[in-house]
């Protein structure tokens, strides 16, 4: 017979998923419990980028479409090895990265690393060029997270009262 009771076993398993639940449900509520993909478009005009903060979770893949209302723009990706250039009124972009360029209507990115990454006009459109930037804020995936250890915790519960219960016998 075991040393520790099923009821003690039980208790431990519901602990266990409680605080992975927790865990789990401490980021953003409407989030999803994986990676998603999540499709953007960027658009450039004079000294601002729409939207200015792109927010995303470690494991997501973005699609970006990019469009310029004025003038040739850039998109510079810190961290991330990524130039675009992005003609007026054109839906295809040059992108160059990993030190080769080619032309497309999106950019791909899975987001491999938790951070914030700034983007910012890489081409010169005028006086107040310098200013033209915004964010890419990669969060850990809290939810994704937590519910894979309240996975294995069940697991983890279900096998010990599996090898318990057998010993415990039907009927008292």
């Amino acid at each position: 017979m075991s040393r520790f009771g099923l009821g003690s076993i039980v208790a431990l398993a519901a602990l266990a998923v409680v605080l992975a639940g927790l865990l789990g449900f401490s980021g953003e509520a409407d989030a999803a419990p994986g990676p998603v993909e999540r499709e953007i478009l960027v658009v450039a005009r004079s000294y601002a980028f729409e939207p200015p903060v792109i927010r995303a979770r470690r494991g997501d893949t973005l699609r970006l479409r990019f469009a310029s209302t004025d003038v040739v723009h850039g998109f510079y990706l810190e961290g991330h090895d990524l130039d675009v250039t992005i003609p007026p009124l054109s839906r295809r972009v040059l992108v160059a990265r990993a030190g080769r360029s080619e032309t497309s209507e999106e950019v791909v990115l899975v987001l491999e690393r938790s951070g914030k990454f700034r983007f910012r006009c890489s081409k010169t459109c005028g006086a107040m060029h310098p200013f033209m930037q915004g964010e890419l804020i990669v969060g850990p995936n809290h939810l994704f997270v937590g519910s894979s250890i309240a996975s294995i915790a069940l697991f983890v519960a279900g096998l010990a009262w599996a090898l318990v219960a057998p010993g415990q016998g039907g009927s008292r």
